[in-house]
Formats: C-alpha cells, sequence, structure tokens
C-alpha cells in the first residue's frame, strides 16, 4: 500500500470512529392504548395513545424537529423507527378517515441518564360496514332489534390461525359500546370485569354466557384472547322505526322525482294543474 492510500485509509478509519460515536436516534415503546368507540350505526371513532421513551439528545431534538414540522404517520414511523407507530385498525378490511397524527411534548425528563417521556396520538374515524367490509358487522335480524359483532380480522394484532388475538405486552384494547347495548358476550372476559362474575348469565338458548351489568367500557390488555369474539344487541324503540320509515320515504320520493320518470311525473303534474286551471276559469 502506497503513502497516499494508507493516509487515505487512515481517514477513512477516523470518519468511522468520528461517526459510529455519534448516538443513534433511539425511542422505544412504553405503552400502547387503543381505544375504540363504536356508534349504533356500526361506525367508530378511535384514538390509539402510544407512550415512548426517548433516549438521548439527538432523539429528543428528532422529536421535537418532527413535531414542530410533521403529522404524517409515514414520516413518524419512519423516524422513530418503530413498527407500532401506526394504526391498529386495518385499511385492508374498513374505510378509515380523519386520520390525525397529535405529538405531545415531551415531559419527565432525567438529565443524569439522558431520557425523556412524551405521547403520540393517532385519532381517526372507521366508516360503519358496507359491501363486508368495517370493524362492526350489524344485521337487523328483527325489526327493531339490530346484532353487532366486532369483525376480529380488522384489528391489526397478531392472530392465530385458531383466531386467537395476540396483544403485546403492554398494549391495551378498550371498547366502548352504546349504553344500550344488551345480551353482551366476550369470548374472552375483559380485565375490567373480573371481580364482576356475579354479572354474567347464561343464556340456555344462545348457549352463551351474557354479561348483564352496567359497565358499557371493557379493557383487555396484554394477552392472548383464545379464539376471540365480542357481540351484543341493541333493541331501538317503536319511535326510532317510525322515523326511519318516513326517513326511508322521503329519500325514496327524492330519488324518484330526481330520475327521469320523475321528471316525466313532475310534467304531467304541472300538465294537470294548469288543465284545472284552465277549466275553472272558463266554466261559466
Amino acid at each position: 500500500m502506497g503513502a497516499t492510500q494508507r493516509i487515505a485509509a487512515e481517514r477513512l478509519l477516523i470518519f468511522a470512529i468520528l461517526f459510529s460515536s455519534l448516538p443513534a436516534a433511539d425511542f422505544s415503546m412504553r405503552s400502547l392504548v387503543v381505544s375504540i368507540n363504536i356508534n349504533e350505526d356500526g361506525s367508530a371513532h378511535v384514538e390509539e395513545r402510544l407512550d415512548l421513551l426517548i433516549s438521548g439528545s439527538q432523539s429528543r431534538e428528532l422529536y421535537e424537529t418532527t413535531r414542530s414540522v410533521y403529522n404524517d404517520l409515514a414520516t413518524w414511523k419512519e423516524r422513530t423507527n418503530l413498527a407500532e407507530m401506526r394504526h391498529h385498525i386495518s385499511r385492508a378490511n374498513a374505510e378509515i378517515t380523519n386520520l390525525r397524527v397529535i405529538p405531545e411534548s415531551v415531559h419527565t425528563c432525567n438529565s443524569f441518564i439522558d431520557t425523556c417521556l412524551a405521547t403520540v396520538r393517532i385519532d381517526y374515524s372507521v366508516v360503519a360496514s358496507s359491501n363486508g367490509s368495517g370493524l362492526v358487522k350489524v344485521e337487523r335480524y328483527k325489526p327493531r332489534t339490530s346484532a353487532y359483532s366486532l369483525v376480529r380480522e380488522v384489528l391489526s394484532f397478531e392472530q392465530t390461525k385458531t383466531g386467537d388475538l395476540v396483544l403485546p405486552k403492554g398494549t391495551k384494547i378498550s371498547i366502548s359500546i352504546p349504553q344500550a347495548a344488551e345480551k353482551i358476550y366476550f369470548s374472552t372476559v375483559p380485565q375490567n370485569l373480573k371481580d364482576e362474575t356475579d354479572n354474567f348469565r347464561y343464556d340456555k338458548a344462545a348457549g352463551l354466557p351474557y354479561y348483564i351489568g352496567k359497565k358499557r367500557v371493557f379493557e383487555w390488555e396484554g394477552d392472548t384472547l383464545s379464539e376471540f369474539r365480542f357481540s351484543y344487541e341493541i333493541e331501538f324503540p317503536l319511535e326510532t322505526e317510525v322515523l326511519e320509515f318516513f326517513s326511508t320515504l322521503q329519500r325514496a320520493v327524492v330519488k324518484f322525482f330526481s330520475g327521469e320518470q320523475g321528471i316525466a311525473a313532475i310534467i304531467l303534474i304541472v300538465v294537470a294543474v294548469a288543465s284545472i286551471l284552465s277549466f275553472n276559469k272558463i266554466k261559466p
């Protein structure tokens, strides 16, 4: 090796040592809470709260820079290099709208070990099921009663071939349903109902144990949910059926008169009214 090549190799080695001594961006997940609020029509509002541990001043600066400039999920996932920096409702099975990434300020910094905590919230809506897609399947099996069942495949967590839903450590799912819900069934009892064993009743006809307590928010955390299923029913008051009937009738009338047949009908009505008025004028 010549002198020039040796000097070049030494410089490359020095640069490699210098760059290797720089702290890399370091983000780790402390906890994840996926809160799902299901509406009566089967649509939902979801808020995911991702708590982070930020190690090193470089990582903290990167977080603050990203927070001040970017609010798209792709950039946040790339910069934090966290697999859980995503929405846990699959777009492949449900329509997601109004997606927002809301990073909060760093807090609880420890100068001795050079760490800080921070929270990133991912907020979005899930459209009611249609054409086989959606988070919740809704079936009107009685005139005023709808059956709701959570579509497990829409949840973007690890799932086994037998239908088990695997929640990583530090991950919690919270599902809120309307207060009018009844015949509530879980294949895995939520952690926040462990002390409510008296609030379950076995239904012989359905062959299922239903929850009959007052809670309407249910939580599962860091566990394997065996063959996970979650369902309930809502019986709507008679007034709702009447209003729905008139609403459907109104939509049908508007649809009819906005089409080609409707235009012809309007012309016939106008001609008929004009004829009646003309006849009344010439009548002695």
